[in-house]
């Protein structure tokens, strides 16, 4: 395992047990119960999700990079740049790619049989943003071996936007109290919490925006960028229908791609 990868995951580790502690003094979402049950829910499909992520990094897209570094293949081993541009370059085409691949999951009907698993959490919190079903975890790494090869992105270019995409991913998906103002001034840049709520709102219209994962200008590009005040009430998920124990259960959250509505 790379070294930066050790550093990805423990200071994953160091945020997620920030935002977790923070969530507790200053939610924005009151009088919630069990969160260490569900946020241990959540984790455990994540640390399934953390093996089949690991074995796809190292295996097969390592070796795709590495093919295309050494064919001089994809758009950024055609470009004779500097390290920090072609590292600056690479985080956007990913970014840009992750809007992409967001907004596909949620137009395609099949995609988003497994991506609903993420969006039937009513009780979003910074546990969320690593709660998804291990299916989607292996095609989106699939179609990531097709993808980096035409990018010319290189495993170190990944790791680099995942030390960034982690912690921001947890952030916006935090149950935690913000000042309007700042979130404000955050989502000028960065995916806040309260851009991210309204994606997970139980409205079609909101819960098909905001798309974007760190850089919130692919959303504002592209016409898919929704707000409202901060204040507002709303509800998360995808309804009562999959509020029930049963799909919040490990074997519950397996089971609702195949689930007929």
């Amino acid at each position: 395992m790379h070294e930066q990868e050790y550093i990805k995951l423990t200071l994953l580790a160091g945020i997620y047990i920030l935002l977790f502690t923070y969530e507790q003094y200053r939610p924005y979402f009151q009088q919630r119960k069990g969160h260490a049950q569900h946020s241990a829910r959540n984790l455990f499909v994540a640390v399934i999700n953390a093996i089949i992520s690991a074995l796809f990094m190292v295996i097969a897209i390592s070796q795709t990079s590495q093919w295309a570094l050494e064919n001089n293949f994809g758009i950024l081993n055609q470009l004779n740049l500097p390290t920090i541009y072609t590292y600056l370059i690479a985080i956007l085409l990913i970014d840009s790619w992750q809007y992409a691949w967001h907004r596909m999951n949620h137009v395609i009907p099949l995609l988003w049989k497994f991506h609903r698993v993420h969006h039937s959490d009513k009780d979003m919190d910074a546990s969320t943003g690593l709660r998804f079903h291990p299916i989607e975890i292996i095609y989106s790494n699939t179609l990531r071996i097709a993808i980096i090869p035409l990018a010319g992105v290189q495993v170190e270019h990944l790791i680099a936007y995942e030390i960034i995409l982690l912690p921001i991913i947890l952030f916006h998906h935090s149950n935690i109290k913000i000042n309007e103002n700042l979130d404000k001034l955050l989502r000028i840049i960065i995916v806040t919490p309260h851009i991210h709520r309204l994606h997970h709102s139980n409205i079609k219209k909101e819960t098909d925006s905001n798309y974007s994962s760190i850089f919130s200008i692919w959303d504002r590009l592209f016409n898919s960028f929704t707000m409202r005040s901060i204040e507002t009430e709303f509800e998360l998920g995808l309804g009562e229908k999959y509020s029930a124990k049963e799909w919040n259960s490990f074997k519950g959250m397996l089971a609702i791609p195949f689930r007929k509505d």
